[in-house]
């Protein structure tokens, strides 16, 4: 088994699960039933770049794992070269099986030309939810210190659109009681929120029109108008509330030091590693980007993510690929007393979250609904770009490329789930 060492878990672990915990001790359990019922030993092997180190193997026609767990964002680098085995293919392993293996949107950045290369273990608590981007963590002290509206509030109400997001920006920044330092409402990066904000306004990132063509929703107008709603509240009247930050780090370390009381974080964030949200603050809250006008309703936010972060893959070197999805398939049965989702929202707000809201909603924000593969190998620049060019030239200078990338990579990913949308099985 090789396994990436990246950021989204602890070195000391046992299937990326931290060691002495709860969970790490029913990971090396379940390691050890494998082994003594198949007859096998199971042998990881940390690497560095997990995608780029199997590419290069295999290219050679040289084994070096079984399987692969790393993120789908260095896997997808490769998806075309042909070196990942086809899933669908396999008899020991159902691809298709959503409740075991990731719902669709989820599972999306590995198809490829109607074929399915990845496979998350959607029954093992967090390993959908991790992957997930752009959501907003909470400092529920200061919310409760200055007597203000709580978001999870307005979400559980229906009512987290734009003008209950616009209230939070106005009535959340004050001066610290202790520190006498400005705390801001907001902090985030003006293109990735501006990004999250188009999508949960009504602007799916592709629409199949049934006649073989696709609509991308990055250029519809409603889209647009997310993009300039978040452009005006960065740098309009209420931007003295908002602290613009670069790079997960600054922003995950200003959050639990209480620089804002909402920042957009990454799901990694919040409880992967000991350094995370939840090892460092003892009471915060989970919502998503604010749903805007051009949304179905309240269900219409969206989460999106750029790398599904434990991805499992075959290569065409292993051993035995029929082997290898066997003990894929029983690694990641359900661990003993986490069978059902209401378990699993159990124990992360027995160990994590002070209100089950949290816990529910860090759940059901993979559900199909709401989740959605940004390729950020091709459709980066322009939001970054929002900042200096503002809205309507960065669009501009990016449309034609972003679309002939588009039916150059993407489409033949969406064109496999359309292909086997009737497989798909809870």
């Amino acid at each position: 088994m090789g396994v990436v060492n990246d950021y989204f878990f602890e070195n000391d672990s046992t299937l990326s699960y931290i060691n002495n915990t709860e969970l790490g001790d029913l990971a090396i359990q379940r390691i050890n039933d494998v082994e003594k019922t198949y007859n096998c030993k199971l042998e990881t092997k940390y690497v560095s770049v997990g995608a780029a180190t199997l590419f290069d193997y295999a290219v050679a026609g040289t084994f070096v794992f079984d399987f692969l767990s790393d993120e789908s964002y260095d896997i997808v680098k490769f998806i075309t070269s042909g070196v990942y085995v086809d899933l669908t293919g396999l008899d020991n392993i159902d691809v298709f099986n959503t409740t075991k293996w990731g719902n669709r949107y989820m599972t999306m950045s590995t198809m490829y030309n109607g074929a399915i290369y990845g496979v998350l273990p959607a029954q093992h608590p967090m390993r959908l939810s991790n992957s997930t981007e752009n959501i907003i963590a909470v400092n529920e002290d200061y919310v409760t210190m200055i007597a203000a509206n709580d978001p999870r509030d307005y979400f559980e109400n229906g009512e987290w659109n734009w003008a209950a997001f616009e209230d939070c920006l106005e009535s959340f920044a004050h001066t610290g009681v202790t520190s006498n330092e400005f705390i801001y409402s907001f902090s985030g990066l003006l293109g990735r929120f501006s990004r999250e904000l188009g999508t949960s306004n009504g602007a799916p990132l592709f629409t199949y029109n049934g006649d073989g063509t696709y609509s991308f929703g990055y250029f519809s107008q409603n889209a647009i108008d997310a993009y300039n709603q978040a452009y005006e509240w960065f740098f309009g009247a209420l931007s003295d509330n908002i602290l613009e930050e670069v790079g997960n780090d600054p922003i995950l370390t200003n959050f639990t030091k209480g620089h804002a009381v909402m920042s957009l974080i990454d799901a990694y964030m919040v409880l992967s590693k000991s350094t995370s949200i939840a090892y460092k603050m003892e009471n915060f809250g989970l919502v998503p980007v604010p749903y805007g006008p051009g949304a179905s309703g309240p269900e219409g936010y969206s989460a999106s993510y750029r790398a599904a972060d434990f991805t499992l893959v075959i290569p065409v070197t292993a051993k035995d690929p029929e082997t290898s999805a066997l003990i894929i398939d029983a690694i990641y049965e359900p661990f003993p007393g986490y069978e059902t989702r209401e378990q699993i929202i159990d124990y992360l707000e027995r160990n994590y979250f002070k209100d089950v809201r949290d816990a529910r909603f860090f759940i059901e924000m993979t559900d199909d609904e709401h989740a959605y593969y940004h390729d950020h190998h091709r459709f980066s620049g322009m939001f970054d770009q929002f900042r200096n060019t503002g809205i309507t030239k960065g669009i501009e200078a990016n449309r034609d490329k972003y679309i002939n990338a588009m039916m150059q990579y993407d489409v033949p990913m969406y064109s496999t789930l359309v292909q086997y949308e009737e497989y798909f099985h809870e």
